[in-house]
């Protein structure tokens, strides 16, 4: 008889341990997905991160660049009214004193000019050309032999910044 219960608890036990070690795999496989989950979203968060950082570097990169290029724009923008007026003035007739005042005058454009020229603005011709949206504003329209759409006059000069319209040249446009 005592064969017979060591027969059962051994039978008994077998079952305990393999029923206990299936449990214990079950856990085990439960912890590996879990921790599989978590390691895909982890590794997923650092793709995108690293996406994210490089679209911020070249953001970056490219706004730094068009600051550095159009610093002064606001600068020359201001200016270009002077500019105007005193291109208005030189136009004016003068007797006595008044060319002397003219002369001046003219000094002080020459060098404004070459200042703007130096920093990269520059005045485009309109007169004579074809009318371009992109670099004329036409305030008026005159009948002229000239043909279709082609400048009569200049009420102010167009200006360039380096590859950038900085101010529309506001023209007379011609019609037939």
């Amino acid at each position: 008889m005592t064969t017979k219960k060591s027969t059962k608890t051994r039978k008994s036990g077998k079952r305990d341990s393999v029923k206990s070690l299936r449990e214990t795999v079950e856990v085990l496989e439960t912890q590996v997905a879990e921790l599989t989950e978590e390691l895909e979203k982890k590794s997923d968060k650092n793709v995108r991160l690293l996406a994210e950082f490089d679209n911020y570097k070249r953001r970056t990169q490219e706004e730094r660049t068009k600051l550095f290029k159009y610093a002064g724009e606001e600068l020359a923008k201001a200016i270009l009214p002077i500019l105007d007026d005193l291109h208005r003035t030189l136009e004016a007739d003068g007797k006595g004193k008044a060319r002397t005042i003219l002369e001046g005058i003219e000094l002080i454009v020459a060098k404004l000019d070459k200042t703007l020229e130096d920093q990269g603005i520059v005045p485009f011709d309109s007169v004579g050309q074809d009318f371009n949206a992109e670099l004329h504003e036409a305030l008026m329209s005159e009948e002229s032999d000239k043909g279709e759409n082609v400048i009569l006059r200049e009420f102010e000069k167009g200006y360039n910044y380096n590859d950038k319209i900085l101010r529309h040249a506001k023209v007379v446009v011609s019609k037939s």
